[in-house]
């Protein structure tokens, strides 16, 4: 089997209501739609690969399709068999001036691909790949935005009503209205309910003390990226400011964690290894975020959900809010790994008012289940695609 031609598409999907997060997010405009570029690798014998571009931002001057169809010529008459020669192949003839975060969107859309094609070549699901499966399923945890209070209390209900008992919330707004939200989500829910906030970074140190202790006081379980020296502007824009001192910041989370009641949880795929080192050493926080595009390659996904294993940490599978094709990659790689015990935040498919697969995934009583078939179990629908073309 060889690679005959490459293809990139763009869609773009609405979200089912205007998302907003802390301004430490990275986006200070609340989205009202999802833009990406779907990867086609074509092979000579049938089997067409899958992998995606996820939720692109404007800013990141993105080259078109056609231009990164140029970047990736070269992989025509590559084996995907031989996927790690092809990638690191595919990888290196990207641009080199990529925003940092699409560079690896990019880089996890060919592996993602590659792994597509090598499942179907040999007729296994792609958790196979990754060493066989420790769960049929995986737990979600609905993710909610900042919105009116009114408006979480009929958003926390609906998915109640639907079966979730896992839920995020995004906080950092207000802290007055942060803490009605969660105790609003808190009082809906139950009290055997999960619940998480997300402050995005938004917190100095002193700041996230006083704000994680009266949230848990209204409910919350954990929080999720507490501090602005970590915040996710800097992962998606300039990682680099928080590889070259893993370790103070890692500090820093270790000290807000022997202050606070609930539990840490910290991205780590942005980042250079030595960050989930340092987190590990310094016992730094409980539970490790990995969203598998942001990881560059599903294969180093892996590897941060060992390390998570390893240093006696659990894990949950985050999310940019993909496509089908990113989330059925990223149930797949939950399946496999042991140390996923926590609610994921594959919410994409619930988040989107559409898709370009099919079938299409879907919720059944707050989890969600890998697709079946070969590779990562789903193709392109083209009337779907044709309908959100941009």
């Amino acid at each position: 089997m060889h690679i005959s031609e490459v293809r990139i598409r763009a869609v773009s999907i609405p979200r089912i209501y205007d998302t907003r997060v802390a301004e430490a997010g990275g986006h200070t405009q609340a989205k009202t739609q999802s833009f990406y570029y779907v990867l086609e690798l074509i092979s000579d014998t049938g089997p067409v690969g899958l992998g995606e571009i996820s939720d692109i931002e404007s800013s990141w001057n993105t080259p078109t399709p056609d231009t990164l169809c140029e970047c990736l010529s070269s992989l025509k008459g590559m084996d995907p068999l031989n996927r790690h020669e092809t990638w690191r192949a595919a990888t290196l003839a990207l641009p080199q001036n990529l925003h940092p975060e699409l560079r690896s969107l990019l880089s996890a859309a060919i592996d993602t691909a590659l792994l597509d094609l090598v499942g179907q070549h040999y007729n296994v699901p792609l958790h196979v790949l990754f060493g066989g499966a420790h769960r049929a399923r995986i737990e979600v945890s609905w993710v909610a935005f900042i919105r009116a209070v009114e408006e979480i209390e009929g958003e926390i209900s609906s998915k109640v009503a639907e079966g979730f008992t896992a839920f995020k919330l995004k906080v950092g707004d207000e802290p007055h209205l942060d803490r009605e939200r969660v105790r609003i989500c808190r009082r809906i829910a139950g009290p055997e309910a999960y619940i998480k906030v997300d402050a995005s970074g938004q917190w100095e140190e002193e700041e996230a003390v006083e704000q994680i202790s009266a949230l848990a006081a209204v409910g919350a379980n954990a929080v999720e990226t507490p501090l602005r020296a970590a915040a996710r502007a800097l992962a998606k824009d300039a990682p680099e400011t928080v590889n070259e001192r893993a370790e103070s910041v890692a500090e820093a989370l270790a000290r807000v964690r022997r202050r606070v009641p609930i539990e840490l949880i910290e991205h780590v795929s942005d980042f250079e290894e030595r960050f989930a080192l340092a987190l590990i050493a310094r016992r730094a926080v409980d539970v490790f975020n990995v969203v598998p595009v942001q990881a560059g390659r599903l294969q180093r996904a892996q590897r941060l959900l060992n390390l998570a294993e390893s240093g006696g940490l659990r894990a949950l599978i985050g999310s940019t809010v993909e496509l089908g094709i990113g989330t059925a990659a990223a149930t797949h790689l939950a399946a496999a790994c042991a140390c996923v015990s926590v609610a994921s935040d594959l919410v994409g498919p619930g988040l989107l008012k559409g898709d370009v697969v099919a079938p299409t995934l879907s919720y059944d009583r707050g989890y969600i289940k890998p697709p079946r078939g070969p590779g990562l179990g789903v193709q392109l629908d083209e009337e779907r695609m044709q309908a959100y073309a941009v």
